[in-house]
């Protein structure tokens, strides 16, 4: 699959902290498509921190801005999109990344991301709050992916399994 362009993008989904970007990014690499973390985009578009657009402005502004940049980005063809974990909380983001994309679920152990520092994640700095975020999204997350893959091995074990389930459906 590497070096393989197809004008579809891959579009990754997932709880904070289910390796996204990590994956994303070596993805990225290991099929030659560039790679755009949404949250990361809309920061720089916006020149001002998600933490900060939460605090000042509330989720409801920051949700309409990550729907307008989830439809630029997906204007693009044959690109990797890691999306904020909340994404697919809007039918609408769902939509517009399905048009061009393949979606994959990158689920994690609850568990496990509830060790990690939370510190730049606004909505998961209380433990309760992951809990109730992966119970409101799990759902969500399984209806719209075409692909789940567990982010249960190493890195590159991962991205590799990754790259072989988006070859498949490549390949149908």
């Amino acid at each position: 699959m590497e070096n393989i362009k197809i004008n579809r993008n891959i579009v990754l989904i997932g709880m904070p902290a289910s390796g996204k970007s990590t994956i994303g990014k070596l993805l990225s690499k290991k099929i030659n498509y560039e790679y755009y973390d949404a949250d990361k985009y809309l920061e720089r578009k916006e020149n001002v921190k998600i933490s900060t657009l939460f605090s000042e402005k509330g989720e409801e502004y920051f949700r309409n801005l990550e729907t307008k940049y989830l439809r630029e980005l997906s204007q693009k063809n044959g690109i990797i999109i890691s999306t904020g974990g909340g994404a697919v909380k809007r039918e609408e983001n769902m939509e517009i990344l399905k048009e061009k994309g393949i979606v994959v679920f990158l689920s994690r152990k609850i568990e496990d991301i509830a060790k990690e520092n939370h510190e730049a994640r606004p909505l998961l700095k209380n433990i309760n709050n992951i809990y109730k975020l992966y119970d409101e999204r799990i759902e969500l997350y399984k209806r719209y992916s075409d692909i789940i893959i567990e982010n249960n091995g190493t890195l590159q074990e991962v991205t590799d399994r990754t790259a072989e389930e988006i070859e498949k459906i490549f390949t149908k």
